[in-house]
């Protein structure tokens, strides 16, 4: 594992992205939402093939991928917290994420 979270395809299905939406695009915003995701988590250890990410932490990076996609100049952005994910994301990810560690 590259330490993305989801693949380039899995973002593309479960996103409804179309054959001709670039590559290159999705796999910035997949990396770059992972990186988010692990931020957030404060993960000790880093999830990989033997200790995968769990469906919330998928569908949070699912999520925060389709937002950097369909805003990419970061409008929206300016709505979130400061030092924070979109709501949806936070919600998703808030029982996995060790408050000690803040």
């Amino acid at each position: 594992m590259n330490g993305d979270l989801i693949t380039t395809d899995e973002a593309r299905a479960a996103l409804r992205l179309d054959n001709d939406f670039p590559d290159f695009t999705i796999q910035l915003a997949v990396t770059n939402a992972s990186d988010s995701v692990v931020q957030y988590l404060k993960l000790k250890t880093p999830y990989d093939e033997d200790n995968p990410p769990p469906p919330n932490v998928k569908q949070a990076t699912l999520l925060l991928t389709g937002i950097f996609l369909r805003d990419p100049d970061g409008v929206e952005s300016q709505t979130w917290e400061q030092g924070y994910l979109p709501w949806a994301v936070c919600n998703l990810l808030h029982q996995r994420r060790d408050p000690a560690m803040e």
